[in-house]
């Protein structure tokens, strides 16, 4: 049997299209529970895939047709060193969830994972402002301004938040006869985007801007569809899905849409996260192709691995390699990716493959999210004995 709390996952299904990665870590630690009798703990609070959904608008179909990339060969894992240098968050020693870090790289998010909520905030290493909440606070993203997002509570009645300077957890306001809502990502600016639950299991993408945020807009999407929310870069553009990873998506700063191609052989695809020109997200997302009615989520198990878009030369690039994890992947404005597999972390440019090392006395980690410039990752490491994920940053050459 492998011990790795992060690989146990292969026995589990590939989940809907809206479960966090820390549920199917949980439901992976329950059956390592079973097997071995051992609590394990409580997994950090990785993201995956969150689906949502907007008002009735017409596709706008991409510019030209994209052109398909030429085959890409399975890449070759670098032998050079990574460069990077773990460092654990100096939370308490028995906290353990997950970091995430904004895009510039200054602010770390310190997130726990199992009940009561506890968020830390850190500048340059110092820590600058503290929240907590009796409920679970799931961060997705952080701005540049070190605004962290997230979801208050569980499903399905989990509340969206902002953090705020004056060190107060803020909800957002619910889409109207939404029944639920959660925020995914944040701009330098302070818009938001994120999810909302509507009647008849249907769901809607929804964005907050800054300059009113207590009016929540919900995104442009074809009649009869759903819709997602994932991100939104600085310049206004927001990438996401339509009907659960039927189609990748890219709404542009004045919210036309744009459906982003996938590769030959692998329909649907989540546009996950965006950074300058380049998106990252999982594609051959119609392998799951069953469908829960007590959620109206996408269920099923297939192979979706992680692609990365171009956006300016309309492009699509599939990562061909072994045992990659269905989530939690990053990509810096350069393109390059951070990728999740059940060995391990690696950074893929396309060409190569190059491991990013556990910390030291650790048997694995996981990337949560990664800055701009590829310098600083966030996320978390685990040992193969005791059970605790316990949060760490890497600073990278």
């Amino acid at each position: 049997m492998n011990d790795n709390p992060f690989a146990i996952l292969t026995d589990e299904p590939v989940p809907d299209s809206r479960v966090g990665v820390g549920d199917v870590i949980a439901a992976g630690r329950a059956r390592v529970r079973r097997r071995r009798g051992v609590v394990t703990g409580v997994c950090a609070a990785l993201v995956v895939l969150i689906v949502s959904v907007g008002v009735a608008a017409a596709v706008r179909a991409p510019q030209g047709t994209p052109s398909d990339p030429a085959p890409t060969p399975s890449p070759t894992v670098s032998a050079d060193p990574s460069g990077c240098v773990a460092t654990r968050l100096p939370v308490g020693e028995e906290d353990i969830g997950s970091a995430h870090t904004d895009p510039s790289g200054h602010y770390l998010v310190f997130n726990r994972a199992p009940d009561p909520g506890l968020i830390v905030v850190y500048r340059d290493g110092v820590e600058v402002q503290r929240f907590s909440d009796g409920q679970r606070l799931q961060v997705t993203a952080v701005s540049s301004a070190g605004t962290a997002v997230g979801r208050q509570g569980g499903s399905p009645d989990g509340a969206a938040f902002r953090t705020t300077a004056q060190g107060t957890l803020a909800l957002l306001p619910k889409p109207s006869g939404a029944l639920s809502v959660s925020a995914q990502g944040i701009n330098a600016a302070g818009d938001i985007v994120g999810e909302a639950t509507m009647p008849g299991k249907k769901f809607r993408a929804v964005l907050w801007r800054h300059s009113a945020p207590d009016v929540a807009v919900l995104l442009p999407t074809p009649s009869g569809s759903s819709s997602a929310a994932h991100d939104i870069a600085d310049d206004g553009r927001i990438v996401g899905d339509f009907n659960q990873g039927e189609q990748p998506v890219l709404w542009n700063a004045d919210l036309s849409t744009t459906v982003l191609p996938t590769p030959p052989g692998r329909p649907g695809g989540v546009a996950q996260r965006i950074a300058g020109d380049w998106v990252i997200g999982p594609v051959n997302f119609l392998a799951m192709n069953g469908f829960d009615a007590a959620t109206g989520r996408r269920t099923g198990a297939g192979d979706i691995p992680p692609a990365r878009w171009h956006l300016s030369a309309g492009t699509v690039e599939p990562l061909v390699a072994p045992d990659i994890f269905a989530g939690g992947n990053s990509v810096t404005a350069d393109g390059t990716v951070l990728v999740n597999r059940f060995d391990g972390v690696v950074r893929w440019t396309g060409a190569t493959v190059t491991p990013v090392p556990a910390p030291r006395g650790y048997n694995h980690a996981q990337i949560e999210s990664v800055s701009a410039d590829g310098r600083l990752l966030a996320g978390a490491a685990t040992k193969s004995t005791g059970g605790s994920i316990e949060p760490f940053a890497w600073t990278c050459r």
